[in-house]
């Protein structure tokens, strides 16, 4: 895990360096501006102000219950690399000249699935999570089709209806118990 962390930040090292470089030399034209060291280290040059003052870093989540969530954050272009230290952990995406898009796989469930997450059967019989009752079909994840008459054969009834309106989840435990009980009931791909 530390190996392809510092392979990711080395990655973003070299994608800052060529980025803030590339900037220096379009707007000097060639000519001596400032130094890279003097634009990290907080030293104003006639290119950040060309280029803006703010760098757009997109902050990516993606859940286990299939969420994804974004939040932008402006930050300024002599700051780049202070702020990088704070996202450890995250994946490169996609880069240009105004924004980067960093991804981090959360292994957990999102706060809007612990809040109001259900798992219920759809009108086809397929196991899905989703954002409210069931009945209200607001779908998250969709995950296999249940073959209803053996689990209506194996699991007392209570447990089948209790599908049919919506089980709660509130954390991860729950999510996986609920994946774990009815996944012995998957149709499987013929």
């Amino acid at each position: 895990m530390i190996k392809k962390w510092m392979m990711y930040a080395s990655w973003g090292i070299a994608l800052f360096t060529g980025l803030i470089l590339g900037v220096v030399l379009s707007q000097s034209g060639g000519k001596e501006s400032a130094s890279l060291t003097q634009l990290l280290a907080g030293g104003k040059s006639r290119s950040i102000e060309a280029a803006g003052n703010s760098y757009d870093l997109v902050l990516t989540r993606s859940y286990l219950c299939g969420v994804r969530d974004e939040e932008h954050k402006p930050v300024a272009l002599n700051h780049i690399a202070d702020s990088m230290a704070d996202y450890k952990g995250w994946e490169i995406v996609a880069a240009d000249a105004s924004k980067m898009i960093l991804l981090k796989r959360e292994h957990d469930i999102s706060p809007e699935c612990k809040e109001n997450g259900h798992f219920g059967l759809s009108t086809d019989g397929m196991l899905t999570l989703f954002h409210g009752l069931p009945a209200d079909q607001e779908v998250v994840q969709t995950f296999y089709r249940i073959n209803t008459k053996k689990m209506e054969a194996s699991l007392p009834k209570e447990e089948v209806e209790s599908l049919k309106r919506g089980i709660r989840v509130r954390d991860l435990a729950e999510y996986n118990s609920v994946l774990s009980t009815y996944g012995e009931f998957q149709l499987s791909a013929e």
